[in-house]
Protein backbone atom coordinates (compact mmCIF):
# COMPACT_ATOMS: atom_id res chain seq x y z
CA UNK A 1 0.00 0.00 0.00
CA UNK A 2 1.33 3.45 -0.91
CA UNK A 3 2.40 5.51 2.08
CA UNK A 4 0.32 8.66 2.38
CA UNK A 5 0.25 11.77 4.52
CA UNK A 6 -2.76 11.40 6.89
CA UNK A 7 -5.13 14.37 6.98
CA UNK A 8 -4.32 16.70 9.85
CA UNK A 9 -0.55 15.92 9.87
CA UNK A 10 2.02 18.73 10.23
CA UNK A 11 3.21 19.91 6.80
CA UNK A 12 5.27 22.95 5.74
CA UNK A 13 3.06 26.04 5.46
CA UNK A 14 2.68 27.50 1.95
CA UNK A 15 2.78 31.20 1.21
CA UNK A 16 0.57 33.42 -0.96
CA UNK A 17 -1.73 31.89 -3.55
CA UNK A 18 -0.23 28.42 -3.05
CA UNK A 19 -1.65 28.38 0.50
CA UNK A 20 -5.11 27.54 -0.90
CA UNK A 21 -3.82 24.34 -2.59
CA UNK A 22 -2.79 21.38 -0.37
CA UNK A 23 0.75 20.14 -0.94
CA UNK A 24 -0.31 16.60 -1.78
CA UNK A 25 -2.52 17.87 -4.62
CA UNK A 26 0.53 19.38 -6.35
CA UNK A 27 1.95 15.92 -6.87
CA UNK A 28 0.78 14.26 -10.06
CA UNK A 29 -0.69 11.06 -8.55
CA UNK A 30 -1.95 8.30 -10.77
CA UNK A 31 -5.71 7.48 -10.44
CA UNK A 32 -4.96 4.15 -8.76
CA UNK A 33 -2.77 5.73 -6.07
CA UNK A 34 -5.24 8.59 -5.52
CA UNK A 35 -8.07 6.09 -5.19
CA UNK A 36 -6.09 4.20 -2.57
CA UNK A 37 -5.46 7.43 -0.65
CA UNK A 38 -9.16 8.30 -0.52
CA UNK A 39 -10.02 4.73 0.48
CA UNK A 40 -7.55 4.84 3.37
CA UNK A 41 -8.84 8.21 4.47
CA UNK A 42 -12.40 6.90 4.45
CA UNK A 43 -11.32 3.95 6.61
CA UNK A 44 -9.42 6.31 8.92
CA UNK A 45 -12.45 8.52 9.57
CA UNK A 46 -14.94 5.66 9.90
CA UNK A 47 -12.85 4.04 12.61
CA UNK A 48 -13.03 7.30 14.53
CA UNK A 49 -16.84 7.48 14.23
CA UNK A 50 -16.78 10.34 11.73
CA UNK A 51 -18.97 8.60 9.20
CA UNK A 52 -19.84 11.71 7.19
CA UNK A 53 -16.23 12.34 6.22
CA UNK A 54 -15.63 8.63 5.75
CA UNK A 55 -18.57 8.32 3.35
CA UNK A 56 -17.38 11.42 1.51
CA UNK A 57 -13.94 9.91 0.81
CA UNK A 58 -15.36 6.49 -0.08
CA UNK A 59 -17.63 8.15 -2.66
CA UNK A 60 -14.67 10.12 -4.01
CA UNK A 61 -12.59 6.94 -4.33
CA UNK A 62 -15.35 5.18 -6.25
CA UNK A 63 -15.74 8.13 -8.65
CA UNK A 64 -12.03 8.15 -9.59
CA UNK A 65 -11.88 4.83 -11.34
CA UNK A 66 -13.51 1.42 -11.74
CA UNK A 67 -15.46 0.14 -8.78
CA UNK A 68 -13.29 -1.52 -6.14
CA UNK A 69 -14.87 -4.33 -4.14
CA UNK A 70 -12.80 -3.42 -1.05
CA UNK A 71 -14.08 0.16 -1.06
CA UNK A 72 -17.64 -1.05 -1.55
CA UNK A 73 -17.23 -3.50 1.33
CA UNK A 74 -15.94 -0.78 3.69
CA UNK A 75 -18.65 1.66 2.63
CA UNK A 76 -21.24 -1.05 3.25
CA UNK A 77 -19.94 -1.48 6.80
CA UNK A 78 -20.10 2.27 7.38
CA UNK A 79 -23.67 2.45 6.08
CA UNK A 80 -24.78 -0.32 8.40
CA UNK A 81 -23.40 1.66 11.35
CA UNK A 82 -25.57 4.58 10.24
CA UNK A 83 -28.72 2.42 9.96
CA UNK A 84 -28.65 2.62 6.15
CA UNK A 85 -29.23 -1.09 5.68
CA UNK A 86 -30.68 -0.78 2.17
CA UNK A 87 -27.59 1.05 0.88
CA UNK A 88 -25.32 -1.38 2.70
CA UNK A 89 -27.03 -4.30 0.99
CA UNK A 90 -26.63 -2.71 -2.44
CA UNK A 91 -22.91 -2.05 -1.86
CA UNK A 92 -22.24 -5.56 -0.56
CA UNK A 93 -24.13 -7.15 -3.47
CA UNK A 94 -22.13 -5.02 -5.92
CA UNK A 95 -18.88 -6.07 -4.24
CA UNK A 96 -19.97 -9.71 -4.43
CA UNK A 97 -20.80 -9.30 -8.15
CA UNK A 98 -17.35 -7.85 -8.85
CA UNK A 99 -15.71 -10.76 -7.08
CA UNK A 100 -17.80 -13.18 -9.10
CA UNK A 101 -16.62 -11.53 -12.31
CA UNK A 102 -13.06 -12.12 -11.14
CA UNK A 103 -14.04 -15.75 -10.38
CA UNK A 104 -13.24 -15.26 -6.73
CA UNK A 105 -15.16 -15.52 -3.49
CA UNK A 106 -14.57 -13.72 -0.21
CA UNK A 107 -16.16 -14.85 3.07
CA UNK A 108 -16.29 -11.37 4.78
CA UNK A 109 -18.09 -9.83 1.79
CA UNK A 110 -20.60 -12.69 1.66
CA UNK A 111 -21.09 -12.30 5.41
CA UNK A 112 -21.71 -8.58 4.89
CA UNK A 113 -24.52 -9.46 2.48
CA UNK A 114 -26.07 -11.73 5.11
CA UNK A 115 -25.75 -9.07 7.83
CA UNK A 116 -27.37 -6.44 5.60
CA UNK A 117 -30.29 -8.76 4.89
CA UNK A 118 -30.55 -9.50 8.60
CA UNK A 119 -30.66 -5.81 9.54
CA UNK A 120 -33.28 -5.19 6.86
CA UNK A 121 -35.45 -7.63 8.86
CA UNK A 122 -35.50 -10.10 5.94
CA UNK A 123 -34.83 -13.01 8.24
CA UNK A 124 -35.90 -15.73 5.82
CA UNK A 125 -33.64 -14.40 3.04
CA UNK A 126 -30.75 -14.05 5.48
CA UNK A 127 -31.25 -17.66 6.57
CA UNK A 128 -31.25 -18.89 2.96
CA UNK A 129 -28.11 -16.88 2.14
CA UNK A 130 -26.32 -18.22 5.23
CA UNK A 131 -27.16 -21.81 4.30
CA UNK A 132 -25.81 -21.25 0.77
CA UNK A 133 -22.55 -19.85 2.15
CA UNK A 134 -22.04 -22.79 4.50
CA UNK A 135 -21.96 -24.98 1.37
CA UNK A 136 -19.66 -22.65 -0.59
CA UNK A 137 -16.93 -22.27 2.05
CA UNK A 138 -15.13 -24.91 4.07
CA UNK A 139 -13.06 -25.05 7.20
CA UNK A 140 -12.95 -22.14 9.65
CA UNK A 141 -14.73 -19.81 7.23
CA UNK A 142 -18.01 -21.66 7.73
CA UNK A 143 -17.98 -20.95 11.49
CA UNK A 144 -18.92 -17.30 10.92
CA UNK A 145 -22.00 -18.31 8.93
CA UNK A 146 -22.95 -21.07 11.38
CA UNK A 147 -22.82 -18.63 14.28
CA UNK A 148 -25.07 -16.22 12.38
CA UNK A 149 -27.43 -19.09 11.58
CA UNK A 150 -27.94 -19.79 15.28
CA UNK A 151 -28.89 -16.15 15.88
CA UNK A 152 -31.24 -15.99 12.89
CA UNK A 153 -32.95 -19.24 13.88
CA UNK A 154 -33.53 -17.93 17.39
CA UNK A 155 -34.99 -14.69 16.02
CA UNK A 156 -37.35 -16.57 13.73
CA UNK A 157 -38.39 -18.73 16.67
CA UNK A 158 -39.09 -15.64 18.77
CA UNK A 159 -41.11 -13.96 16.01
CA UNK A 160 -43.05 -16.99 14.73
CA UNK A 161 -43.04 -19.34 17.70
CA UNK A 162 -45.66 -20.01 20.41
CA UNK A 163 -45.69 -16.33 21.42
CA UNK A 164 -47.07 -15.40 18.01
CA UNK A 165 -49.71 -18.15 18.22
CA UNK A 166 -50.92 -16.82 21.56
CA UNK A 167 -50.88 -13.24 20.32
CA UNK A 168 -53.00 -14.07 17.25
CA UNK A 169 -55.49 -16.04 19.34
CA UNK A 170 -55.87 -13.14 21.79
CA UNK A 171 -56.19 -10.43 19.11
CA UNK A 172 -57.84 -12.30 16.25
CA UNK A 173 -60.72 -9.83 15.83
CA UNK A 174 -58.39 -6.84 15.86
CA UNK A 175 -56.09 -8.40 13.26
CA UNK A 176 -59.02 -9.17 10.95
CA UNK A 177 -60.32 -5.61 11.36
CA UNK A 178 -56.93 -4.08 10.57
CA UNK A 179 -56.56 -6.31 7.51
CA UNK A 180 -59.97 -5.18 6.23
CA UNK A 181 -59.09 -1.50 6.80
CA UNK A 182 -55.76 -1.94 5.03
CA UNK A 183 -57.41 -3.59 2.02
CA UNK A 184 -60.15 -0.96 1.94
CA UNK A 185 -57.76 1.98 1.90
CA UNK A 186 -55.20 0.41 -0.37
CA UNK A 187 -53.55 3.26 -2.32
CA UNK A 188 -54.36 3.47 -6.01
CA UNK A 189 -51.17 4.10 -8.01
CA UNK A 190 -52.96 4.96 -11.25
CA UNK A 191 -53.01 8.57 -12.52
CA UNK A 192 -55.69 10.71 -10.98
CA UNK A 193 -57.45 11.37 -14.28
CA UNK A 194 -58.05 7.64 -14.76
CA UNK A 195 -59.51 7.25 -11.30
CA UNK A 196 -61.82 10.25 -11.74
CA UNK A 197 -62.84 9.07 -15.20
CA UNK A 198 -64.11 5.78 -13.76
CA UNK A 199 -65.98 7.71 -11.07
CA UNK A 200 -67.42 10.06 -13.75
CA UNK A 201 -65.96 13.10 -12.05
CA UNK A 202 -64.38 16.18 -13.54
CA UNK A 203 -60.58 16.34 -13.54
CA UNK A 204 -59.41 19.93 -13.92
CA UNK A 205 -56.03 20.24 -12.22
CA UNK A 206 -55.32 16.65 -11.09
CA UNK A 207 -54.36 17.93 -7.62
CA UNK A 208 -55.65 15.46 -5.02
CA UNK A 209 -57.05 16.91 -1.84
CA UNK A 210 -55.03 15.76 1.16
CA UNK A 211 -57.37 15.08 4.04
CA UNK A 212 -55.94 15.83 7.45
CA UNK A 213 -56.16 12.88 9.80
CA UNK A 214 -58.13 13.85 12.88
CA UNK A 215 -57.29 11.76 15.92
CA UNK A 216 -59.41 11.65 19.03
CA UNK A 217 -57.77 12.53 22.37
CA UNK A 218 -58.10 8.88 23.38
CA UNK A 219 -56.31 7.70 20.23
CA UNK A 220 -53.56 10.32 20.73
CA UNK A 221 -53.08 9.10 24.31
CA UNK A 222 -52.99 5.47 23.15
CA UNK A 223 -50.32 6.17 20.55
CA UNK A 224 -48.24 8.19 22.97
CA UNK A 225 -48.44 5.42 25.57
CA UNK A 226 -47.60 2.74 22.97
CA UNK A 227 -44.59 4.79 21.84
CA UNK A 228 -43.30 5.05 25.42
CA UNK A 229 -43.86 1.35 26.13
CA UNK A 230 -42.09 0.39 22.90
CA UNK A 231 -39.01 2.42 23.85
CA UNK A 232 -39.05 1.17 27.44
CA UNK A 233 -39.06 -2.44 26.32
CA UNK A 234 -36.13 -2.22 23.90
CA UNK A 235 -33.80 0.44 25.34
CA UNK A 236 -34.83 0.36 29.00
CA UNK A 237 -33.83 3.52 30.88
CA UNK A 238 -32.63 5.35 27.78
CA UNK A 239 -36.21 5.83 26.56
CA UNK A 240 -36.18 9.35 28.06
CA UNK A 241 -33.38 10.25 25.65
CA UNK A 242 -35.50 9.15 22.68
CA UNK A 243 -38.38 11.33 23.87
CA UNK A 244 -35.98 14.23 24.29
CA UNK A 245 -34.53 13.75 20.81
CA UNK A 246 -38.01 13.52 19.33
CA UNK A 247 -39.06 16.90 20.75
CA UNK A 248 -35.71 18.66 20.31
CA UNK A 249 -36.06 18.46 16.50
CA UNK A 250 -38.62 21.29 16.63
CA UNK A 251 -37.44 23.02 19.78
CA UNK A 252 -37.08 26.78 19.13
CA UNK A 253 -34.52 27.04 21.94
CA UNK A 254 -32.16 24.88 19.88
CA UNK A 255 -33.13 26.02 16.39
CA UNK A 256 -32.76 29.77 16.79
CA UNK A 257 -33.76 31.89 13.81
CA UNK A 258 -30.92 34.31 14.58
CA UNK A 259 -28.28 31.61 14.06
CA UNK A 260 -28.29 31.30 10.29
CA UNK A 261 -25.40 28.84 9.95
CA UNK A 262 -25.94 26.44 12.84
CA UNK A 263 -29.74 26.19 12.80
CA UNK A 264 -30.00 24.23 9.56
CA UNK A 265 -27.07 22.01 10.55
CA UNK A 266 -28.60 21.20 13.96
CA UNK A 267 -32.01 20.55 12.40
CA UNK A 268 -30.49 18.12 9.90
CA UNK A 269 -28.35 16.45 12.56
CA UNK A 270 -31.18 15.95 15.07
CA UNK A 271 -33.53 14.61 12.38
CA UNK A 272 -30.89 12.24 11.05
CA UNK A 273 -30.01 10.83 14.48
CA UNK A 274 -33.66 10.37 15.39
CA UNK A 275 -34.25 8.46 12.14
CA UNK A 276 -31.25 6.27 12.92
CA UNK A 277 -32.61 5.45 16.37
CA UNK A 278 -36.00 4.58 14.90
CA UNK A 279 -34.35 2.30 12.35
CA UNK A 280 -32.37 0.46 15.03
CA UNK A 281 -35.49 0.11 17.18
CA UNK A 282 -37.34 -1.45 14.24
CA UNK A 283 -34.46 -3.90 13.82
CA UNK A 284 -34.70 -4.86 17.49
CA UNK A 285 -38.48 -5.19 17.28
CA UNK A 286 -38.24 -7.51 14.25
CA UNK A 287 -35.73 -9.77 16.04
CA UNK A 288 -37.83 -10.08 19.19
CA UNK A 289 -41.33 -8.55 18.90
CA UNK A 290 -43.12 -7.02 21.85
CA UNK A 291 -45.53 -9.91 22.16
CA UNK A 292 -42.56 -12.27 22.51
CA UNK A 293 -41.03 -10.18 25.32
CA UNK A 294 -44.39 -10.22 27.10
CA UNK A 295 -44.68 -13.96 26.53
CA UNK A 296 -41.22 -14.56 28.01
CA UNK A 297 -42.08 -12.49 31.06
CA UNK A 298 -45.30 -14.44 31.67
CA UNK A 299 -44.90 -18.01 30.48
CA UNK A 300 -47.93 -18.97 32.53
CA UNK A 301 -51.01 -17.57 30.77
CA UNK A 302 -53.22 -17.82 33.85
CA UNK A 303 -50.69 -15.87 35.89
CA UNK A 304 -50.51 -13.19 33.18
CA UNK A 305 -54.31 -12.88 33.04
CA UNK A 306 -54.40 -12.60 36.82
CA UNK A 307 -51.78 -9.85 36.76
CA UNK A 308 -53.65 -7.90 34.07
CA UNK A 309 -56.94 -8.23 35.98
CA UNK A 310 -55.36 -6.98 39.19
CA UNK A 311 -53.79 -4.08 37.34
CA UNK A 312 -57.18 -3.20 35.82
CA UNK A 313 -58.78 -3.21 39.28
CA UNK A 314 -56.06 -0.92 40.63
CA UNK A 315 -56.55 1.55 37.77
CA UNK A 316 -60.33 1.46 38.19
CA UNK A 317 -60.03 2.07 41.92
CA UNK A 318 -57.63 4.99 41.46
CA UNK A 319 -59.87 6.45 38.74
CA UNK A 320 -62.92 6.25 41.01
CA UNK A 321 -61.00 8.05 43.76
CA UNK A 322 -60.02 10.80 41.31
CA UNK A 323 -63.60 11.16 40.13
CA UNK A 324 -64.95 11.41 43.67
CA UNK A 325 -62.36 14.08 44.43
CA UNK A 326 -63.30 15.97 41.25
CA UNK A 327 -67.00 15.88 42.13
CA UNK A 328 -66.21 17.14 45.63
CA UNK A 329 -64.24 20.05 44.17
CA UNK A 330 -66.99 20.86 41.65
CA UNK A 331 -69.67 20.94 44.35
CA UNK A 332 -67.47 23.13 46.54
CA UNK A 333 -66.84 25.61 43.71
CA UNK A 334 -70.57 25.79 43.03
CA UNK A 335 -71.27 26.38 46.71
CA UNK A 336 -68.72 29.20 46.89
CA UNK A 337 -70.12 30.68 43.62
CA UNK A 338 -66.69 30.66 41.93
CA UNK A 339 -68.20 30.33 38.47
CA UNK A 340 -65.05 31.20 36.49
CA UNK A 341 -62.94 28.68 38.40
CA UNK A 342 -65.70 26.08 38.13
CA UNK A 343 -65.96 26.50 34.35
CA UNK A 344 -62.21 26.17 33.80
CA UNK A 345 -61.98 23.21 36.19
CA UNK A 346 -64.82 21.33 34.50
CA UNK A 347 -63.25 21.93 31.09
CA UNK A 348 -59.90 20.66 32.37
CA UNK A 349 -61.39 17.52 33.94
CA UNK A 350 -63.73 16.64 31.08
CA UNK A 351 -61.49 17.75 28.20
CA UNK A 352 -58.13 16.44 29.41
CA UNK A 353 -58.82 13.57 31.83
CA UNK A 354 -62.22 11.91 31.40
CA UNK A 355 -62.04 11.96 27.59
CA UNK A 356 -58.99 9.66 27.77
CA UNK A 357 -60.77 7.03 29.90
CA UNK A 358 -62.48 4.06 28.29
CA UNK A 359 -65.65 2.39 29.52
CA UNK A 360 -63.51 -0.45 30.78
CA UNK A 361 -61.60 1.86 33.11
CA UNK A 362 -64.68 3.99 33.88
CA UNK A 363 -67.81 1.80 33.74
CA UNK A 364 -69.70 4.73 35.33
CA UNK A 365 -68.47 7.25 32.72
CA UNK A 366 -71.95 8.19 31.42
CA UNK A 367 -73.30 8.81 34.92
CA UNK A 368 -70.27 10.92 35.84
CA UNK A 369 -70.58 13.06 32.69
CA UNK A 370 -74.26 13.73 33.44
CA UNK A 371 -73.52 14.62 37.04
CA UNK A 372 -70.74 17.06 36.18
CA UNK A 373 -72.61 18.88 33.42
CA UNK A 374 -75.79 19.10 35.48
CA UNK A 375 -73.90 20.63 38.43
CA UNK A 376 -72.27 23.12 36.07
CA UNK A 377 -75.67 24.01 34.58
CA UNK A 378 -77.11 24.55 38.06
CA UNK A 379 -74.16 26.82 38.87
CA UNK A 380 -74.92 28.86 35.74
CA UNK A 381 -78.58 29.14 36.74
CA UNK A 382 -77.70 30.23 40.29
CA UNK A 383 -76.22 33.49 39.00
CA UNK A 384 -79.51 34.63 37.46
CA UNK A 385 -81.20 36.39 40.38
CA UNK A 386 -83.03 39.68 40.75
CA UNK A 387 -80.73 42.18 42.49
CA UNK A 388 -82.00 44.36 45.33
CA UNK A 389 -83.46 47.78 44.50
CA UNK A 390 -83.67 46.81 40.84
CA UNK A 391 -85.56 49.32 38.66
CA UNK A 392 -87.51 47.95 35.74
CA UNK A 393 -87.86 51.31 34.06
CA UNK A 394 -84.17 52.21 33.82
CA UNK A 395 -82.28 52.07 30.53
CA UNK A 396 -81.09 48.58 29.39
CA UNK A 397 -82.69 47.02 32.45
CA UNK A 398 -83.08 43.64 30.72
CA UNK A 399 -79.39 43.48 29.83
CA UNK A 400 -78.42 44.41 33.38
CA UNK A 401 -80.74 41.73 34.72
CA UNK A 402 -79.18 39.15 32.38
CA UNK A 403 -75.67 40.26 33.50
CA UNK A 404 -74.68 41.16 29.96
CA UNK A 405 -71.46 43.27 29.84
CA UNK A 406 -72.21 46.81 28.68
CA UNK A 407 -68.60 47.77 27.94
CA UNK A 408 -68.48 49.01 24.33
CA UNK A 409 -64.67 48.74 24.19
CA UNK A 410 -64.98 44.95 23.83
CA UNK A 411 -66.90 45.19 20.57
CA UNK A 412 -65.21 43.83 17.47
CA UNK A 413 -63.82 46.62 15.29
CA UNK A 414 -64.41 46.04 11.60
CA UNK A 415 -61.50 46.55 9.26
CA UNK A 416 -61.77 49.67 7.12
CA UNK A 417 -59.34 50.07 4.25
CA UNK A 418 -57.23 53.19 4.73
CA UNK A 419 -58.15 53.63 8.40
CA UNK A 420 -55.08 52.83 10.51
CA UNK A 421 -57.10 52.65 13.73
CA UNK A 422 -58.78 49.47 12.51
CA UNK A 423 -55.56 47.64 11.65
CA UNK A 424 -54.87 44.59 13.82
CA UNK A 425 -51.35 45.09 15.11
CA UNK A 426 -49.45 42.09 16.48
CA UNK A 427 -48.29 44.22 19.43
CA UNK A 428 -51.81 45.27 20.42
CA UNK A 429 -53.45 41.83 20.54
CA UNK A 430 -55.82 41.45 23.45
CA UNK A 431 -54.99 38.31 25.52
CA UNK A 432 -58.70 37.79 26.24
CA UNK A 433 -59.47 37.69 22.50
CA UNK A 434 -56.63 35.23 21.89
CA UNK A 435 -57.80 33.04 24.77
CA UNK A 436 -61.41 33.03 23.53
CA UNK A 437 -60.21 32.06 20.04
CA UNK A 438 -58.17 29.17 21.46
CA UNK A 439 -61.08 27.99 23.58
CA UNK A 440 -63.39 28.15 20.56
CA UNK A 441 -61.01 25.94 18.58
CA UNK A 442 -60.82 23.56 21.52
CA UNK A 443 -64.62 23.25 21.73
CA UNK A 444 -64.89 22.67 17.98
CA UNK A 445 -62.26 19.95 18.15
CA UNK A 446 -64.05 18.28 21.05
CA UNK A 447 -67.33 18.38 19.13
CA UNK A 448 -65.86 16.04 16.51
CA UNK A 449 -65.43 13.28 19.10
CA UNK A 450 -68.28 13.95 21.55
CA UNK A 451 -70.59 10.93 21.94
CA UNK A 452 -73.32 11.99 24.36
CA UNK A 453 -75.97 14.67 23.59
CA UNK A 454 -75.49 16.38 26.96
CA UNK A 455 -71.79 16.82 26.21
CA UNK A 456 -72.58 18.21 22.75
CA UNK A 457 -75.14 20.57 24.26
CA UNK A 458 -72.54 21.85 26.74
CA UNK A 459 -69.93 22.38 24.01
CA UNK A 460 -72.37 24.22 21.73
CA UNK A 461 -73.50 26.36 24.67
CA UNK A 462 -69.89 27.32 25.42
CA UNK A 463 -69.27 28.15 21.76
CA UNK A 464 -72.41 30.31 21.71
CA UNK A 465 -71.23 32.11 24.83
CA UNK A 466 -67.86 32.87 23.20
CA UNK A 467 -69.68 34.30 20.16
CA UNK A 468 -71.85 36.38 22.49
CA UNK A 469 -68.85 37.84 24.32
CA UNK A 470 -67.29 38.69 20.94
CA UNK A 471 -70.57 40.40 19.87
CA UNK A 472 -71.18 37.90 17.05
CA UNK A 473 -74.89 37.63 17.79
CA UNK A 474 -76.00 35.66 14.72
CA UNK A 475 -73.40 32.95 15.34
CA UNK A 476 -74.42 32.92 19.00
CA UNK A 477 -78.09 32.27 18.18
CA UNK A 478 -77.13 29.58 15.65
CA UNK A 479 -74.96 27.66 18.15
CA UNK A 480 -77.54 28.11 20.92
CA UNK A 481 -80.30 26.60 18.74
CA UNK A 482 -78.09 23.62 17.95
CA UNK A 483 -77.43 23.25 21.67
CA UNK A 484 -81.19 23.21 22.30
CA UNK A 485 -81.64 20.42 19.75
CA UNK A 486 -78.96 18.32 21.44
CA UNK A 487 -80.45 19.02 24.88
CA UNK A 488 -83.86 17.82 23.65
CA UNK A 489 -82.36 14.47 22.69
CA UNK A 490 -81.23 13.85 26.28
CA UNK A 491 -84.30 15.52 27.89
CA UNK A 492 -82.11 18.10 29.61
CA UNK A 493 -84.41 21.02 30.41
CA UNK A 494 -81.76 23.01 32.20
CA UNK A 495 -79.39 23.18 29.20
CA UNK A 496 -82.35 24.14 27.00
CA UNK A 497 -83.11 26.94 29.43
CA UNK A 498 -79.49 28.18 29.44
CA UNK A 499 -79.35 28.16 25.64
CA UNK A 500 -82.59 30.13 25.43
CA UNK A 501 -81.06 32.68 27.81
CA UNK A 502 -78.17 33.16 25.36
CA UNK A 503 -80.65 33.79 22.55
CA UNK A 504 -82.46 36.28 24.79
CA UNK A 505 -79.17 38.08 25.52
CA UNK A 506 -78.24 38.26 21.83
CA UNK A 507 -81.66 39.66 20.81
CA UNK A 508 -81.78 42.05 23.75
CA UNK A 509 -78.32 43.41 22.89
CA UNK A 510 -79.62 44.17 19.39
CA UNK A 511 -82.84 45.62 20.92
CA UNK A 512 -85.01 43.20 18.95
CA UNK A 513 -87.98 43.33 21.29
CA UNK A 514 -90.27 40.96 19.38
CA UNK A 515 -87.67 38.20 19.03
CA UNK A 516 -86.69 38.67 22.66
CA UNK A 517 -90.33 38.24 23.65
CA UNK A 518 -90.58 35.00 21.64
CA UNK A 519 -87.41 33.60 23.24
CA UNK A 520 -88.69 34.59 26.70
CA UNK A 521 -91.95 32.72 26.07
CA UNK A 522 -90.03 29.58 25.07
CA UNK A 523 -87.76 29.89 28.10
CA UNK A 524 -90.83 30.31 30.34
CA UNK A 525 -92.24 26.99 29.06
CA UNK A 526 -88.95 25.28 29.94
CA UNK A 527 -88.93 27.00 33.35
CA UNK A 528 -92.39 25.62 34.08
CA UNK A 529 -91.05 22.12 33.42
CA UNK A 530 -88.11 22.74 35.77
CA UNK A 531 -90.58 23.70 38.56
CA UNK A 532 -88.16 26.13 40.21
CA UNK A 533 -89.71 29.18 41.83
CA UNK A 534 -86.70 31.53 41.61
CA UNK A 535 -86.21 30.72 37.90
CA UNK A 536 -89.85 31.50 37.23
CA UNK A 537 -89.59 34.80 39.14
CA UNK A 538 -86.46 35.73 37.26
CA UNK A 539 -88.08 35.11 33.90
CA UNK A 540 -91.15 37.09 34.96
CA UNK A 541 -88.86 40.02 35.76
CA UNK A 542 -87.20 39.64 32.35
CA UNK A 543 -90.59 39.66 30.63
CA UNK A 544 -91.60 42.76 32.59
CA UNK A 545 -88.35 44.54 31.57
CA UNK A 546 -88.91 43.60 27.93
CA UNK A 547 -92.48 44.93 28.08
CA UNK A 548 -91.22 48.19 29.55
CA UNK A 549 -88.67 48.48 26.76
CA UNK A 550 -91.39 47.69 24.23
CA UNK A 551 -93.55 50.50 25.63
CA UNK A 552 -90.63 52.94 25.62
CA UNK A 553 -89.75 51.93 22.06
CA UNK A 554 -93.35 52.38 20.99
CA UNK A 555 -93.54 55.80 22.61
CA UNK A 556 -90.30 56.88 20.96
CA UNK A 557 -91.54 55.71 17.56
CA UNK A 558 -94.83 57.55 18.09
CA UNK A 559 -92.99 60.69 19.19
CA UNK A 560 -90.67 60.54 16.20
CA UNK A 561 -93.55 60.08 13.78
CA UNK A 562 -95.43 62.95 15.40
CA UNK A 563 -92.35 65.16 15.16
CA UNK A 564 -91.93 64.27 11.50
CA UNK A 565 -95.57 65.03 10.79
CA UNK A 566 -95.30 68.38 12.56
CA UNK A 567 -92.21 69.24 10.54
CA UNK A 568 -94.00 68.35 7.34
CA UNK A 569 -97.03 70.47 8.43
CA UNK A 570 -94.84 73.48 9.19
CA UNK A 571 -93.11 73.15 5.85
CA UNK A 572 -96.42 73.01 3.94
CA UNK A 573 -97.74 76.03 5.90
CA UNK A 574 -94.64 78.07 5.11
CA UNK A 575 -94.99 77.21 1.42
CA UNK A 576 -98.62 78.43 1.41
CA UNK A 577 -97.66 81.66 3.17
CA UNK A 578 -94.89 82.31 0.67
CA UNK A 579 -97.34 81.80 -2.13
Amino acid sequence: MTSIIPPGSIVPQAQGIDAAIPIWLKIDWSPDIEQGIYKDWGTYYCRRRRENLGMYYFDKALRLGPADFTTLYRRSQSKRKNAQAEGALNDSLEAKRLLKMLQRSDAPINLEVCDALYELNRLEYAKAELHDNTRVFTGNKTKMFEQRLVVVDENIEDACGPSMTQYISDNEKLIVHLAEVQNKYKPDTRPLWKILKEQEKCDVLSIPEIEEEMLSPLEIARRSRAFDVFNQMFIDRSWHDVIFLKHVRKNPNLLLDQCKNTTEYLRTLSTKKYDEIKSFLKILEARSPMYNIRYQKFTNKKLMDKFRQEYLYRVQYQTSRNMISALRSIRYLRKTKSLTKLTSYVEEVMGDYVVKKTNRIMPWKFEFINEVYNILALAYVDQYTIPKNFRYSEKNSLLRLLRFPMDKSKEVKHFVFGDRTTHHSSEAVDPAVTNSRLMGNRYENRMNFAKYPIEKSYLLHQMAEIHLKSHRFDECCFSARKSIEEAKQCNSYIWQFLSYLLIIKANAALHKVERTSEALDMALKIANKLKEKHIHNFLSACIHCNEEEFIIKKQSIFANSRRESEKSGYSSLSIRQSQ
